[in-house]
């Protein structure tokens, strides 16, 4: 039997409350009942209005994300890279990266679950795709039917700041639930890995990345 929650009280308690439904009601799991006693406390209270718009538009922009298509000569660089990365030093088995995400993405908005794997993957996907270079005396040339799409550096610095408006709301929806994720799973290991894409593909190796949280 599931046990419905139940409004609480005090004005501060029920703000609490509704914003932790707010991503239940952008993905529609709350019953129409809920529904509406939601609707009726955010046209009531500013604070909560805010919260709510925001998450709406995070929501909307993420949706509005273009399909990117990567190239299986970039993808190959991609699960190379990734792979190295992972090994562990001192031959003990460890959880990898990926598997630390996906348990934290699980655990957010349907909407954000989708769309963020994919902004990130097509951040260091365009990194690498227009930067590949052959080790000296392995130079292989592409097959005449394979092409690496070109990303100028305005899509990239796009794309960067995408990622961080995503990662922001990520940061934010923590601290509402008391669960510090950015920074320990998500934030510092994006930033490793984004910044040893760049230096593995010998672009700007002195110029480290400075926008916005990563």
């Amino acid at each position: 039997m599931t046990k419905v929650k139940v409004m609480p009280s005090n004005t501060e308690s029920q703000c609490y409350f509704i914003q932790l439904q707010i991503d239940g009601y952008l993905d529609g799991d709350l019953s129409e009942a809920q529904s509406g006693v939601f609707m009726s406390h955010v046209q009531g209270c500013s604070g909560c209005a805010s919260e709510f718009q925001y998450a709406q538009t995070i929501q909307d922009a993420v949706l509005e994300l273009p399909q990117m298509s990567c190239a299986d000569s970039v993808l190959e660089q991609i699960h190379r890279l990734s792979a190295a990365e992972m090994q562990p030093a001192d031959g003990v088995p460890s959880e990898s990266f990926s598997s630390q995400v996906w348990e934290l993405l699980n655990s957010v908005p349907a909407y954000f679950r989708y769309g963020f794997p994919a902004a990130a993957v097509a951040v260091v996907a365009m990194v690498i795709g227009t930067n590949i270079t052959s080790p000296v005396g392995s130079v292989e040339p592409l097959v005449a039917s394979e092409s690496v799409e070109q990303y100028s550096p305005e899509d990239i610095s796009q794309a960067l700041d995408e990622l961080n408006v995503a990662i922001d709301y990520l940061n934010r929806l923590s601290q509402r639930t008391e669960v510090m994720i950015g920074d320990r799973f998500l934030v510092s290991p994006i930033q490793d890995s984004i910044n040893a894409s760049f230096q593995k593909a010998g672009i700007r190796e002195n110029s480290p990345l400075n926008n916005g949280p990563i």
